[in-house]
């Protein structure tokens, strides 16, 4: 198992829904979770039925079509994109993908400003679409092996939901008058539990 950090970038939220991800447990939710009425009970079985490659492949390429019942939680780690034409590798960072997912107005364009939070998840060596606890590295070629047009967006992509315990920071950005997103607050999440115990390290007796 790998912890990898990720970034996830949210759009026209508050600040009372950003303290609510942080500190109500299940943190950040796929969208089928997202528009379950007030007081409703997880559908947990149901949401497991859901994780499937066929699932995942519709969430990924068809997310228009598939997003409002989508399992599956789209998370920014960077990636490395080929050029063979200048034969040269061009770095997309985690934080840039994020903050256009985060600071741009969809699906009317232009800018608003938007929340990115800092987390990590659990990413296995293999695939392991239907472990809920275990997110998929879409950025993986060896893995996931089928073209995709969406190959520098949805990098990592999590299931079900990004518990509160994984996300370290909320940091609200706002794009200037140029476009240019602006770091204009930090919320820091008191109830974060670092990774470390998970880390393959041992100390001396």
């Amino acid at each position: 198992m790998i912890v990898q950090w990720c970034c996830k970038g949210i759009a026209k939220i508050d600040r009372a829904a950003v303290q609510s991800i942080l500190e109500d447990g299940p943190g950040i939710r796929c969208r089928s979770w997202q528009r379950l009425p007030s007081g409703t009970a997880f559908p947990i079985g149901q949401a497991l039925r859901q994780l499937t490659e066929e699932n995942l492949d519709r969430h990924v390429n068809d997310y228009a079509g598939f997003g409002k019942r989508t399992p599956f939680i789209s998370l920014s780690a960077g990636c490395v994109e080929r050029r063979m034409l200048t034969r040269t590798n061009v770095t997309r960072s985690a934080l840039c993908t994020a903050l256009q997912f985060a600071t741009t107005d969809f699906p009317r364009g232009g800018t608003c400003p938007g929340w990115v939070f800092w987390c990590y998840v659990l990413v296995g060596l293999n695939p392991a679409v239907g472990v809920p606890g275990v997110a998929e590295e879409i950025r993986e070629l060896n893995h996931a092996r089928a073209y995709s047009g969406f190959y520098q967006q949805g990098e990592i992509t999590a299931k079900i939901n990004v518990p509160s315990a994984q996300i370290y920071l909320a940091e609200r950005y706002e794009p200037d008058s140029d476009g240019i997103p602006r770091l204009t607050a930090s919320l820091p999440n008191p109830g974060f539990i670092h990774p470390l115990p998970l880390l393959n390290l041992r100390g001396t007796l």
